[in-house]
């Protein structure tokens, strides 16, 4: 039942060449392989999904051992020596017990951890190995104590190694060594390839240590019908275009620009705002991702929507017109909010309640009243928790009057709204978050409207 896809192994070694963890070239099939090589790519096998091996080997290897060197398995103080001790030495394989690895979410934003289990004289010992960056773990002593279940996953994923694999693979090393050695034959086939990739790799500059922002852009601005590298105040951005699998998608190289993600996000925004004026058309940032070693293209979006094998609806148009007109604002801010068009969004959830309290002091009132009560649900206890934040000392009322609504209607008033800021955009965020909250309580309690599909109102 556990049996994986025949291209399973492929693409991981396309994705270990990626991260530089197995080499490339046109003779990279029959170079051969370091033990660090081979570490890493026993430890890719770890993860699930293929395409995350490269990423998995690179962070699997740089595991450091709890409690030190002095805690460590034959004094080996990342994952990655361990593996390759136990490729080496036959003396660590005859104490070997098994190797248990995981690529789960451990900690908080920290993947990974490993216990390696063997025997000490008459003994048996575990060296445990987590993330670099807990620091505290890593100090000596610290194994005494380590609770290896105290994490924050209610279910993880493991591979285990035993000792057989390791033997096999020594083995197979040793009659590597004893053969004669034989002439590299490359395929044509990989020459081909490997020339399109070095091409590819000079035409849009990427580097060894490549780590690409790919982010996806709706839009209907004119785009280049190919893959394009282009310099814009500086830095080197690239486009892709739209296929039948993908969207149009812009892209940035992190480490090789020297630019951290905010201000990458906040010059693409720059740039789209010039396309958008250049060309009298819409172009949309979308979400992405990032840590790639090369661009990668961002997949259309196929968003699956609510369906019922019994549907039942039985609603009637509302006969107040601030009911009707409410319902349609509130469709247009949902839809803003869920197209990436954050202050038009915030506006309209404002702009809900000034239809009963059309003066500023009036509205405010409304908000800092109404938001002391939502404080009490507890289904918003993260979305308040991260208003809370926003805010600061400011009182509620007055924040989403000034910081918000004033701030993303008036470009000329001291308090206004910079759309192409990342920093900015997180910010109405989090109050459009509240205020659709608002919003929802206001067209339901004050006008009356319920939000069941079949009451019959």
């Amino acid at each position: 039942m556990s049996q994986r896809m025949p291209d399973d192994m492929p693409l991981r070694f396309e994705s270990l060449r990626g991260y530089r963890l197995l080499p490339s070239g046109r003779t990279k099939n029959a170079t051969h392989l370091s033990l660090a090589q081979i570490a890493a790519a026993i430890l890719a096998t770890t993860t699930v999904k293929p395409g995350f091996a490269g990423l998995a080997g690179k962070i699997l290897s740089s595991l450091r051992s709890v409690g030190g060197v002095e805690a460590s398995f034959q004094g080996c103080e990342t994952l990655g020596r361990a593996i390759q001790c136990l490729l080496e030495s036959s003396t660590a394989r005859n104490t070997l017990l098994e190797v248990r690895v995981s690529d789960s979410e451990i900690y908080t934003n920290a993947h990974g951890r490993a216990a390696i289990t063997y025997t000490d004289s008459d003994e048996i010992k575990t060296a445990h190995y987590v993330g670099q960056n807990a620091v505290s773990l890593l100090q000596p002593g610290a194994d005494k104590d380590f609770n290896y279940r105290e994490l924050i996953s209610s279910v993880i994923t493991e591979m285990v190694f035993y000792p057989r694999l390791f033997r096999d693979v020594a083995d197979e090393l040793e009659r590597e060594r004893r053969a004669p050695p034989t002439p590299v034959a490359v395929d044509p086939r990989d020459e081909d390839e490997e020339t399109r990739r070095e091409a590819r790799a000079k035409r849009l500059g990427l580097l060894p240590n490549s780590r690409f922002l790919n982010l996806a852009v709706d839009n209907q601005v004119i785009w280049p019908r190919e893959e394009t590298a282009f310099l814009f105040e500086g830095y080197r951005l690239i486009t892709m275009p739209k296929t039948a699998e993908n969207t149009t998608s812009i892209h940035i190289d992190l480490v090789g620009q020297k630019i951290d993600q905010e201000d990458a996000i906040a010059l693409i925004n720059r740039f789209l705002s010039l396309m958008t004026w250049c060309d009298d058309q819409f172009a949309v940032l979308q979400e992405g991702w990032s840590g790639n070693p090369v661009p990668v293209p961002a997949r259309r979006c196929n968003l699956a929507f609510t369906t019922a094998s019994a549907w039942v609806f039985d609603r009637k148009i509302p006969v107040s017109l601030e009911a009707r007109k409410a319902l349609t604002i509130y469709r247009e801010g949902r839809n803003a909010e869920q197209n990436y068009l954050v202050s038009y969004a915030v506006l309209s959830y404002y702009k809900i309640v000034e239809l009963k309290h059309r003066g500023s002091a009036d509205a405010r009132t409304w908000f800092a009243k109404n938001y002391e009560a939502l404080k009490s649900d507890p289904t918003l206890a993260d979305e308040i928790k991260r208003f809370e934040g926003a805010r600061g000392t400011e009182r509620s009322g007055d924040y989403l009057y000034r910081a918000c609504r004033v701030a993303v209607a008036h470009a000329n008033k001291p308090y206004s709204s910079d759309p192409d800021d990342p920093r900015e955009l997180r910010r109405l965020h989090v109050a459009a978050e509240i205020l659709r909250a608002l919003a929802r309580r206001f067209i339901r309690d004050e006008l009356g409207v319920s939000d069941c599909h079949y009451d019959g109102s």
